[in-house]
């Protein structure tokens, strides 16, 4: 793996709060954070506290999914992957789908720099909570390029095709990689690739050997991002579809 140290966004403050229609703002208690990345800044949405909306999942829904409100934090995976998406890669042109967007930080980065994004989550207040990031920082011309869609890895049905797939931090759990690699295989354009960013633990390295062992060619290298005055390294993974075994 490559070790690349070029990452320092910053995140500023604790969060300005801000108002949202009635039907989100009884259920949230949302902040804005200003969020720098080189000279890129965004206002993104999110929630003051994630942990606190563990106690509106029911027992009978996290059976069925065991569902955790993962979208509603913003990610240090997230911030590595927006900054790779506005300074690394010729996005300009390209159609981009996002998996598991959660509010939206790396795929609006994608479309600022010029891309076609199309934002998925399995969660719908995680789309509501991008859509209202993405009216916020992109300019008319970018918001038009943006759609918003749900979607479940194991029944995605035909999203379409694209050229860039992206991911922070969706490879949490072996559950999800098989049906991730089924969607690469059905969604990627000829010579299109993917983009996960995900931190230095054991699912994500299991995840790229297993997708090499499945016959795609994964190169990865190291960013050190600089956040909260805390280092963090994250894996960028390209990975691109080879000869099936």
């Amino acid at each position: 793996m490559a070790q690349h140290s070029a990452c320092e966004p910053e995140d500023a403050g604790a969060g300005v709060p801000v108002a949202l229609p009635a039907d989100l703002s009884d259920r949230f208690d949302p902040v804005l954070h200003d969020v720098r990345l080189g000279s890129h800044t965004f206002r993104i949405l999110t929630v003051r506290d994630p942990d606190a909306l563990l106690e509106s999942i029911t027992p009978e829904a996290f059976a069925v999914d065991e569902r955790l409100p993962y979208w509603a934090e913003l990610w240090t995976s997230a911030f590595a992957l927006a900054r790779v998406c506005l300074e690394e890669e010729p996005l300009a042109g390209r159609t981009v789908l996002e998996l598991g967007c959660g509010v939206g930080l790396a795929g609006i980065a994608a479309a600022r720099a010029g891309a076609t994004v199309t934002l998925t989550d399995y969660e719908q207040d995680a789309l509501t909570f991008a859509g209202w990031n993405a009216d916020a920082n992109l300019s008319r011309g970018q918001r038009s390029r943006v759609t918003l869609r749900h979607c479940d890895w194991r029944t995605p049905g035909s999203p379409g095709v694209f050229d860039v797939i992206l991911g922070a931090d969706i490879v949490y759990e072996r559950g999800v990689f098989a049906p991730l690699l089924h969607l690469f295989r059905q969604t990627l354009a000829p010579g299109g690739y993917v983009l996960l960013a995900e931190p230095d633990r054991t699912p994500g390295r299991d995840f790229f050997a297993f997708a090499a062992q499945e016959g795609f060619l994964v190169d990865t290298r190291s960013v050190a991002v600089e956040r909260r005055q805390r280092t963090t390294h994250v894996t960028i993974a390209r990975i691109r579809r080879g000869v099936r075994p």
